[in-house]
């Protein structure tokens, strides 16, 4: 049993005439000390030494209460196996921690602000639903809590699902919401910046521990299935085949689908970014997703397939000032604004025509899952697709065989009826 008690020592009176309080930590028969900034004067102690100044005691009390909530934490199984002095250092560490600040949402800006483009928009998404949860934007590191992620969890998973109108206000959607896919989403980048903060305010091996607590531990699992972005299957895409497009956002949006499932699943941001045009109707690009990943820094090359050349048409001007193949694209200055408005477009169509919304990368998703389908093997749809997978640096120096890809797509794009 660990006891507490303030005191102060015999013949320790400073030259002030002041008696420092100092807390004596027992366990296991042995005690150690440790200083506060607590001072008594000659009158706030008995004659034998003891404090009897309420306001000095009360202080005191206060202290020891959070000396007994750090102990608290610990195993007792742990706790067996340790000195006093294992006990005094758990303590210093652990009250360390608490009177270090670190405001979580200044750390998350800092942190999102070093990511690429493409990845920011779900971190600041996670950020922004956790402020509106909190109530403000400003919580201390080691002020969130097992509990408090839980109840945010709630929240998220209560919410209604949204989208803009055509009026471009927010209204409610009446459809059904993938299960806990978003707050799981959104925990898991809270709990990749909370790992971050971590790593670089902690230093075991110099036994600096500012954040000793990991309320995510086992709230970012399996328990939070996701059940991700569906494929849409062949009757929808024929439907998107023939869309009727009412307005010109609508008709990059359908153009830029197609483009992307016709091109084996490329990706927006990929598309946004290509320079020059097809070289005898192959077009080369590196997916920029995986392209840090892997050593041949994810090269595709594609065959463009002639079905989709009256939406290429659609995709290639006005090029304005950008000069990239794909000019209609440049239309959004980021890719994420750009991500944003043809998701809207796809969605503003599915519930037209009484379709659960999908968004821009079921056409990836829908390609893999038809190539499949087709009898394609599983490895060709990966380096379609560009994924990391078992790539080796041995397969850099082998000829890469594309056809089998272009011949996959074939197969894919042959199931549907195309405009002349």
């Amino acid at each position: 049993m660990i006891t507490f008690k303030p005191i102060v020592i015999q013949g320790g009176r400073r030259k002030d005439g002041t008696w420092p309080v100092k807390i004596r930590v027992t366990f296991k028969g042995q005690s150690r000390r440790l200083p506060t900034t607590l001072m008594c004067v000659d009158a706030d102690l008995t004659r034998s030494g003891k404090i009897k100044n309420a306001n000095v005691l009360e202080k005191a009390a206060e202290l020891i209460t959070r000396m007994r909530a750090s102990c608290n934490q610990l195993s007792p199984f742990v706790v067996e196996a340790w000195t006093v002095d294992d006990v005094v250092r758990w303590i210093r560490k652990d009250l360390t921690a608490e009177q270090w600040r670190l405001d979580f949402f200044q750390f998350a800006d800092e942190y999102i602000d070093s990511k690429k483009e493409s990845t920011r928009a779900v971190y600041l998404s996670a950020l922004r639903t956790f402020e509106t949860f909190l109530g403000k934007r400003y919580v201390d590191v080691n002020e969130i809590t097992r509990q408090m992620l839980l109840d945010f969890l709630d929240f998220v998973d209560a919410r209604p699902v949204m989208h803009r109108s055509k009026t471009g206000t927010l209204v409610e959607t009446q459809r059904e919401k993938v299960s806990h896919g978003v707050s799981r989403e959104y925990l898991s980048k809270l709990s990749h910046i909370y790992g971050k903060a971590k790593f670089r305010y902690n230093d075991e091996d110099s036994g600096i521990i500012r954040i000793p607590r990991n309320p995510f531990a086992g709230l970012t699992g399996k328990e939070y299935p996701h059940n991700g972005q569906p494929s849409l299957g062949v009757e929808v895409m024929q439907k998107i085949i023939d869309w009727e497009p009412q307005d010109w956002i609508e008709e990059i949006a359908q153009a830029a689908f197609l483009f992307s499932f016709g091109t084996m699943g490329a990706n927006l941001t990929d598309m946004r970014s290509q320079v020059d045009p097809p070289t005898d109707g192959i077009w080369v690009y590196n997916r920029r997703k995986t392209a840090d990943r892997r050593v041949d820094r994810a090269e595709v090359r594609v065959r463009i397939p002639e079905q989709i050349s009256p939406f290429v048409a659609k995709l290639r001007g006005p090029q304005g000032r950008s000069g990239k193949w794909l000019g209609a694209l440049q239309r959004w200055s980021r890719d994420n604004s750009a991500t944003l408005m043809i998701n809207m477009a796809l969605r503003r169509w599915a519930e037209r025509e009484g379709i659960k919304p999908f968004t821009f990368y079921a056409a990836r998703h829908t390609w893999a899952t038809l190539a499949r389908s087709a009898g394609v093997e599983k490895a060709t749809v990966d380096e379609a697709l560009a994924h990391i997978g078992d790539y080796r640096i041995a397969d850099i120096y082998a000829e890469r065989n594309w056809s089998l890809a272009w011949a996959a797509n074939d197969k894919v794009m042959a199931l549907f009826r195309w405009p002349l």
